[in-house]
């Protein structure tokens, strides 16, 4: 069975928001490891952005973040229309899900399901991301690694230059 949305990309961060002139603007964006100290561990706000082509037809869809021992821990519903989008020249949708006071209840691969309305038994996968517990990593993120110092090697001449002047007619 296929899914019901053509997925481009998926990405997690702190903050997303499309400004005036359509881009997207993203702040805090995760790589496909959040890094943290202990488990359970609090997000105080995790956005997942999905861009995806526009279906075909009016598409009522369910969202839902697994952890990896297969427990939905957050989602939400939404609804894209169908047909021509007059953004660009492929047509794309642009979803955006933000939660808040996220609680991260163990470390490993949590996945990012979606599935049709009409039959939320059968889910897809289109994202993963992986839990990593380091309990050094804030220590080691801030502590200062190494240390470059630069002098300069030389300088430029202060002479003055010659100046053409290119005559256009």
């Amino acid at each position: 069975m296929k899914a019901p949305l053509n997925i481009r990309y998926v990405l997690i961060s702190d903050y997303a928001t499309v400004d005036q002139s359509g881009k997207l603007v993203v702040a805090g964006l995760y790589t496909e490891d959040l890094i943290v100290p202990s488990v359970p561990s609090a997000l105080g706000t995790l956005v997942l952005t999905v861009l995806a082509e526009t279906p075909e037809r009016i598409l009522n869809f369910q969202l839902t973040v697994e952890t990896p021992s297969g427990a939905v821990l957050m989602g939400g519903d939404g609804k894209i229309s169908a047909g021509p989008n007059a953004e660009g020249s492929r047509p794309r949708t642009l979803l955006g899900f933000q939660f808040h006071q996220v609680v991260l209840p163990e470390g490993g691969d949590y996945k990012v399901m979606i599935a049709d309305r009409d039959n939320v038994d059968e889910k897809f996968e289109i994202h993963r991301f992986r839990v990593v517990v380091n309990s050094q990593a804030h220590a080691e993120a801030t502590s200062q690694r190494s240390h470059v110092e630069a002098s300069p090697q030389g300088t430029i001449s202060e002479a003055p230059t010659k100046r053409r002047s290119r005559r256009v007619i």
